[in-house]
């Protein structure tokens, strides 16, 4: 595929979002995703970390139909959504008593904020897989499920180590709205030990 006919591709998705009301075109990697994964959904209670702006989250509703729970986690300001119980704190200082119900499924679309340089980039990446999967050891259900996004690379591989040691089945996902010059990636943990 040519350069362009990537860019293009994003620009696809872009127009997408807007076109369907979604708050960004990342929302569509979650729909792909889900199709293919079935994850989201009726009465299930889910968090979103690194919610911002909101399109994971509204995914979430859309699939959970008013049942079960969403909570939004964000150091980022979100506007108001229905059916989202938005929290406004950095991960690092996420005080899980905050929560009122067991966690069935923890999603993740955070990345930092791009350097450029593969190596800082794989570490910043890491840093934040390591507090999503603090997160998901104190919250998740056993035979809950994780989405989160990394790097091809030093962070993928850091990923896939820790959810096999996590949960029974792991998949890689490259949603269609993804980039294809994107390094991102997404890895699945079904079905937590």
């Amino acid at each position: 595929m040519a350069k362009n006919e990537s860019y293009y591709s994003g620009e696809k998705y872009n127009l997408l979002a807007k076109k369907q009301g979604y708050r960004s075109r990342a929302a569509f990697k979650l729909v792909q995703i889900d199709k293919e994964e079935n994850i989201l959904k009726k009465n299930l209670n889910i968090i979103d970390l690194g919610c911002a702006p909101g399109g994971w989250s509204q995914v979430v509703s859309e699939r959970l139909k008013g049942t079960g729970s969403i909570v939004g986690i964000d150091i980022l300001n979100m506007l108001r959504l229905k059916g989202v119980e938005f929290i406004q704190c950095d991960l690092r200082n996420f005080d899980v008593s905050q929560l009122k119900t067991t966690i069935d499924v923890v999603i993740s679309d955070i990345a930092p904020n791009i350097s450029g340089v593969n190596l800082v980039d794989d570490a910043n990446m890491i840093d934040l897989l390591e507090i999503e999967l603090s997160i998901v050891d104190k919250t998740l259900v056993k035979g809950g499920n994780f989405l989160a996004k990394c790097f091809q690379g030093e962070s993928l591989e850091y990923l896939t180590l820790n959810l096999k040691k996590r949960f029974k089945i792991l998949k890689r996902k490259k949603p269609l709205a993804s980039r294809n010059i994107s390094k991102e990636v997404y890895v699945l943990g079904l079905n937590k030990i």
